[in-house]
């Protein structure tokens, strides 16, 4: 956990009550830890002329890591503050508001916003996932018609071509023999979108280009319940940048599946729900956009199939084996594609 410095404490609780502080007693929550940064919530009170004021507010601490193929990640959700695009962004996903910035060398920090609400992956069900990818088509479509395509903070290649290199170049000696337990038609179905890569890549580049967040899933939405509204916030943007209308909405889709114990047999419920409200969130800004069964299979296929293949290598127990093989056999065979 990284300290925390008084004198920062202050200045963000300053701007968040708009009010001279005196002092702070506070508590810690660690709610992500890692050697390459943290999230924590403060809370408690802050002490002012005219007395206490409650408050919580998270910091954000990220230290610099170069991650595959985008090595300002690090840095980026810093950067989107510090150059506004937070507050450019049409208010239909929101971020939590920023109180502070600072920077050192190698290391940044966000003092932001904490945002009680509902999330994750036992909170967030086919319905809620559903709005969500609507807002976020509603934004798509905004930054697609109006948003700067030169930002230079931003990832400026689509995060479904770095997934794919990255995951077929550890899967590709694999995947050419048979591999124990794992069915041969999937196997030959990967190595056939890797063989036409290229064109499918080619092909892609009629879509849309939009801001992506690169990292949309149901741990980084929260939605807030407040005066008989629902507001939907987005967090953590490092992964964000330029890219293709619909990579984010198969993302929330496959996060649902891959990284929980949600029951596979929902999962073409969840993808019609899914996919048909971000294309109604598009649709509603003006803009002509489906999402056909090919085109959703072969997003799935580049940026999540080669990366199952791996997690099946990695997991040791059948079970979790079995579920990366349903998965693929869901979004990938003929007789799932029209479910």
């Amino acid at each position: 956990m990284t300290d925390i410095h008084k004198a920062s404490l202050l200045a963000t609780l300053g701007n968040m009550f708009a009010n001279e502080i005196n002092d702070a007693q506070y508590s810690t929550e660690v709610l992500q830890g890692g050697t390459v940064g943290d999230v924590a919530k403060l809370f408690g009170n802050a002490e002012t002329d005219n007395g206490l004021l409650p408050f919580s507010i998270i910091v954000k601490t990220q230290r610099k890591w170069d991650r595959y193929g985008d090595p300002d990640s690090w840095r980026r959700e810093y950067d989107i503050y510090k150059q506004g695009l937070n507050d450019e962004l049409p208010k239909v996903l929101k971020l939590p508001r920023c109180y502070l910035l600072e920077e050192s060398e190698g290391i940044t920090q966000i003092w932001m916003e904490f945002i009680e609400g509902k999330t994750g992956n036992k909170k967030l069900h086919g319905n809620e996932l559903a709005l969500a990818a609507q807002k976020l088509g509603e934004l798509q479509a905004e930054f697609h018609l109006y948003g700067e395509r030169d930002l230079p903070y931003l990832r400026n290649y689509p995060a479904v071509r770095s997934s794919f290199n990255l995951w077929w170049n550890r899967m590709k000696s694999r995947l050419s023999r048979p591999i124990d337990g794992f069915p041969d038609e999937l196997r030959h179905i990967l190595n056939d979108y890797a063989l036409h890569a290229n064109n499918i890549f080619a092909s892609f580049d009629t879509l849309p280009l939009t801001l992506c967040q690169g990292d949309f899933h149901h741990d980084n939405l929260i939605f807030r319940e407040s005066a008989g509204e629902t507001d939907i916030y987005l967090i953590d943007w490092d992964c964000a940048g330029y890219g293709y209308m619909g990579e984010d909405a198969v993302d929330v889709l496959m996060e649902a599946f891959v990284y929980s114990s949600r029951d596979i047999s929902l999962l073409p419920y969840f993808k019609q729900k899914i996919i048909d409200g971000y294309c109604e969130g598009v649709r509603s800004r003006g803009i002509d956009f489906a999402m056909c069964n090919t085109l959703v299979r072969d997003i799935f296929a580049l940026a999540w199939g080669f990366r199952i293949a791996n997690l099946y290598l990695f997991y040791k127990d059948e079970l979790p084996k079995k579920r990366c093989i349903e998965i693929l056999q869901a979004m990938l065979t003929e007789e799932n594609m029209n479910v």
